[in-house]
């Protein structure tokens, strides 16, 4: 904690802090996906499945076991089948990481007013990329832990894993979506994905090799992060409703929603459907300085300072507001010239029309890119 903490060294105490997770928000790509893609024979193909199919078992059908964060479990012993070791993985992570602009001044700024961490499920080898890149320390940090190198897999394990991609291989990705949490009968796409899905993932909890891969591992899922913010409130001392939280991604809901109902920022940055309804404010843009404005006026302020800035956001409010660091909101104009990053606050009206949106934007600025094409 020391290591954030600057302004206890001068006799201040912290009243506010701020947790935000990666993509969408500090990063463009997805990095586990660029690993896949580039070692696992139709690795992007896969990913989107496993993806898909750990959702559903989390966010639709409610399984008990289901969670997300199981994605970054059932791919490690995947990765490991085709033979990727941790080196690779990092050289890879660090060859394809693509930072949103202005994503470094603007945790270097929150790095300065407020304790400040950091919580995501990629593995902890795109997050050291991340953090370089981004010439931040790696205090305060959740990641998913994983570890090939100090794994062993028997020839034998590796050619039923990698008979398994052929399975998932010949899915075709499903495209409808579900409501949160609402029990209802699945379109016959996913019904076909789920029973392959079921049966593949019955096959990697039956090897010894892939079991240990997975149990070694601390991943980290929607759970995980809203216990990793009670966790980070303990420590602290600082109460939810002095908290401000960045999140883009569904496994971020559950942390999204505490913070909004405890009357702190809940701000979803380009986030999918599920990330917007756990937020009171959403933002579109592809420029993170908006985000330090925010962080400002929550910071100085508080909640309900936030919700005026947003439904006061045009031109002449910025351009003229009693701002606590005016050269922070020049700095976002002169990085929107042309248009605004659009700013909401999200109520029960609203919702669904933003969320629409917000998927929509994420898809066009972070759409998925074919870097390695496979021979």
């Amino acid at each position: 904690m020391a290591e954030f903490d600057t302004l206890d060294d001068l006799g201040f105490i912290n009243d506010k802090q701020f947790i935000c997770s990666c993509r969408g928000f500090l990063t463009r790509n997805n990095g586990t996906r660029d690993v896949c893609e580039r070692f696992i024979s139709g690795g992007g193909h896969f990913y989107d499945i496993v993806s898909r199919y750990d959702a559903l078992c989390a966010y639709v059908l409610d399984r008990e076991d289901g969670r997300t964060g199981n994605t970054m479990k059932l791919i490690a012993p995947f990765l490991k089948a085709y033979g990727v070791g941790d080196l690779q993985m990092h050289n890879v992570s660090a060859e394809s990481l693509e930072l949103m602009p202005k994503a470094g001044h603007t945790m270097r700024y929150a790095l300065n007013v407020m304790p400040t961490f950091v919580t995501t499920s990629l593995y902890e080898h795109d997050v050291m990329n991340i953090f370089k890149e981004l010439e931040i320390p790696m205090g305060n940090l959740t990641c998913t832990d994983l570890s090939l190198d100090s794994q062993d897999m028997s020839r034998s394990d590796a050619r039923t894993l990698r008979g398994e991609i052929a399975k998932i291989s010949s899915l075709r990705l499903p495209r409808i979506e579900y409501p949160l949490n609402v029990p209802m009968e699945l379109d016959e796409l996913d019904m076909k994905m789920l029973d392959v899905m079921d049966g593949v993932a019955e096959t990697v909890n039956s090897l010894d090799s892939a079991n240990a891969i997975m149990r070694s591992m601390s991943s980290i899922g929607s759970n995980e992060k809203a216990y990793t913010l009670l966790e980070i409130r303990r420590r602290t001392s600082i109460e939810l409703d002095g908290t401000a939280y960045i999140g883009s991604e569904t496994s971020d809901y559950q942390a999204m929603e505490l913070v909004n109902e405890s009357g702190g920022l809940s701000m979803s940055f380009n986030g999918e459907d599920f990330a917007v309804r756990g937020s009171n404010i959403a933002v579109l843009s592809n420029d993170c300085t908006v985000a330090a404005v925010i962080l400002q006026e929550f910071y100085n302020s508080g909640i309900g300072a936030v919700l005026e800035l947003a439904e006061n956001w045009n031109g002449e409010y910025l351009k003229n507001g009693n701002f606590s660091d005016p050269y922070l909101v020049d700095a976002m104009l002169e990085a929107n010239p042309k248009k605004l990053p659009e700013v909401y606050a999200v109520n029960r009206k609203n919702v669904d029309e933003i969320a629409k949106n917000s998927a929509a934007y994420r898809k066009k600025i972070l759409g998925f890119k074919t870097r390695y094409p496979q021979s």
